[in-house]
């Protein structure tokens, strides 16, 4: 949400907001200035992961894809941890941990998934014919349907069995339709898709392909946990019966599209939006992992470890006057300024580097960006030559895959 004026009400603990005390009620109050496809969660501990999320949809009255479609589903697909994380997090961030990003037990589409019952732990319940989420069709109707990735760590590939999936809007932006077999989505990543339900009245499977984006090894929590990767769900026309479809996958190459993004250079804008050339600052953030002198492996934005004040968050600090050059470096304050001559059309430019063996979304709360470049082949922090750009229209998102540097 671009939450122009009422920053306050971005949500984020120790920066725009302290926390919720339990038993008490906060309302989010803001006006809406955009339209497509969101979702919501908290940012507080590891209550996403526990389920504290869900979608968020602004219905757009002027859709230029209005009377291309007959009905729209939302489907979400998440994965999920059988261990709450209140029992997850301490174990997770204990000095002495050296294993990397918890293992998620299964995965789901829409709240429904499968679970491997032969690999259960003793005396639990699962139950090995768990409900497959389900879309009924009506054959020769069109239906969006907008795909929303909530999981707390893994990449999805998504496809229905023979039928092509028509993308018209990407991360709440409208793109010229492109037609894909598969839609790779990342980590809080939304395409919405059009289908036109034109085979056979018959049962087809959904496919949602897992992809684990980070490394793994025998001292990570639940490391051999019996992830199922092929999460399953039921495209239904009207009139089939009532079974599990037979339908078979098109040629599906996984390997090539885990921890991507749909090809950048696919995805044009709908309406023309000219790049802001009024480039006032530039940030170039370098992303690897270190060790605090506990031994505890951290995130790192150019060697610093944010640590949100939780009694006295950044916005408010701003805001009551102090300075934002003399922020602690713990805040990873980057600061930029906007004279009054300057502010027209002005745009920040930064350059990530992923110095590390991960790779992982990157988003900037409250904005809307320019993909200029995108590419594996850089070394260091220095940016790549404007001659690299690669882009001929650069797309607009607000979630972008950062690629390991290879």
């Amino acid at each position: 949400m671009f939450q122009k004026g009422t920053n306050y009400y971005d949500g984020i603990v120790g920066v725009t907001q302290c926390e919720i005390p339990n038993k008490v009620t906060f309302l989010y109050n803001f006006t809406l200035e955009q339209y497509g496809t969101y979702w919501y969660h908290s940012h507080l501990q590891g209550q996403i992961v526990d389920g504290l999320k869900g979608p968020l949809i602004i219905y757009d009255p002027k859709d230029p894809f209005y009377g291309k479609y007959d009905y729209e589903y939302v489907m979400t697909v998440s994965d999920w941890y059988h261990t709450p994380s209140g029992i997850l997090l301490p174990l997770f961030r204990a000095d002495k941990y050296r294993g990397f990003d918890p293992m998620p037990d299964s995965g789901d589409i829409s709240g429904l998934g499968q679970c491997d019952c032969s690999a259960a732990p003793k005396n639990s319940t699962c139950n090995p014919n768990n409900k497959m989420a389900t879309y009924v069709v009506k054959k020769g109707k069109k239906y969006r349907f907008r795909i929303i990735n909530t999981s707390s760590l893994v990449h999805f590939t998504i496809s229905i069995d023979n039928h092509p999936l028509t993308i018209m809007e990407v991360d709440g932006d409208y793109v010229k339709p492109v037609t894909l077999n598969t839609i790779p989505i990342n980590i809080a990543q939304r395409y919405s898709v059009i289908l036109d339900a034109n085979q056979p009245i018959d049962n087809y499977k959904i496919r949602a392909h897992i992809s684990v984006c980070t490394p793994n090894n025998n001292l990570t929590i639940n490391y051999n946990a019996p992830l199922n990767y092929d999460v399953t769900g039921i495209l239904k026309y009207e009139g089939a019966e009532d079974k599990l479809p037979t339908s078979k996958a098109d040629s599906l190459n996984y390997t090539s599209e885990a921890c991507r993004d749909v090809n950048p250079s696919s995805l044009k804008p709908y309406y023309e939006n000219k790049v802001p050339k009024n480039v006032i600052s530039t940030f170039k953030v370098l992303v690897t992992f270190g060790n605090l002198p506990t031994g505890k492996q951290v995130a790192l934005i150019n060697n610093s470890s944010f640590v949100p004040n939780l009694n006295y968050p950044t916005n408010q600090q701003v805001v009551e006057g102090v300075d934002p050059y003399k922020l602690p470096p713990s805040q990873n304050a980057h600061v930029y300024e906007c004279n009054s001559g300057d502010c027209n059309d002005a745009a920040l430019d930064i350059y990530i580097v992923n110095n590390s063996t991960d790779s992982h979304p990157f988003h900037l709360h409250g904005h809307i960006f320019y993909i200029l470049f995108n590419g594996e082949n850089n070394t260091g922090i220095d940016p790549p030559n404007e001659a690299d750009f690669n882009f001929k229209d650069p797309v607009t998102r607000d979630v972008v895959t950062v690629l390991p540097n290879r």
